[in-house]
């Protein structure tokens, strides 16, 4: 499996979550090469500490400025020669790992695996806005934890910088009709706190995901939870 799989975090200034992060899943997958695409200021803690668990397999790649979550997935993946990436948000916590039965699921034109969430064509979880009423709606590989398939990343629109991330990525899947076929989804997977307009949380038997936990870290630092610029 760690011949197949190379995995995939973006970081910004949250040591403690991230920490949280690396070291559960390094419980679970300690041979699993690691890719961290880090935006920190060198001032900030969290700098300091990818620097210190930076090793063969734990490679790091510092951005020197914070180019968001979606930039930093988009080039993480680009530098991938693995034929899948398990890529994860920096606020998760492995449980229990799913990635051998995540593995089990992959076919020859499988875009990924994961959780899905019906969002709509604007990125907002569907109905969040009250123009999505009557619109129609998509279902997104969310990218908080899912299996991707390289080569077929690069058949679709690349990850964004947006709220929602991966929302240009499902919509082209969409728009061919192609969601049903190439995404899968995984049980047990959600997460594991708060309420959607089209979600509940889930227990966590396998990946912890207090949703937001990067952004509440910025917005309690008086920050944007998302620095601006999203790409529509």
């Amino acid at each position: 499996m760690n011949k197949l799989i190379t995995a995939l975090v973006v970081s910004h200034n949250t040591k403690d979550l991230l920490k949280t992060a690396y070291e559960s899943f390094r419980k679970f997958h300690p041979k699993m090469r690691l890719i961290i695409i880090d935006g920190s200021d060198e001032s900030d803690p969290c700098y300091e500490y990818i620097v210190d668990i930076a090793s063969k397999l734990t490679n790091v790649y510092h951005t020197k400025v914070n180019i968001g979550h979606g930039k930093g997935m988009d080039l993480g993946i680009r530098l991938i020669r693995t034929r899948y990436a398990l890529i994860f948000d920096s606020d998760i916590e492995f449980i229990e790992s799913p990635v051998e039965k995540m593995l089990a699921m992959m076919e020859e034109d499988t875009y990924g695996v994961g959780y899905l969430e019906k969002t709509a064509y604007d990125g907002h979880n569907y109905g969040a806005k009250p123009y999505h009423r009557g619109q129609p709606f998509m279902m997104m590989l969310h990218p908080y934890f899912h299996l991707l398939q390289v080569s077929e990343y690069f058949k679709f629109h690349p990850y964004v910088h947006h709220g929602a991330p991966a929302y240009k990525a499902a919509l082209d899947i969409h728009k061919r009709g192609l969601t049903a076929k190439i995404i899968k989804s995984f049980p047990g997977l959600g997460h594991t706190s708060g309420k959607g307009c089209t979600w509940e949380s889930v227990p966590a038997k396998y990946i912890r995901h207090d949703t937001a936990g990067t952004r509440k870290v910025r917005k309690d630092k008086g920050l944007d939870e998302i620095e601006p610029g999203w790409e529509f």
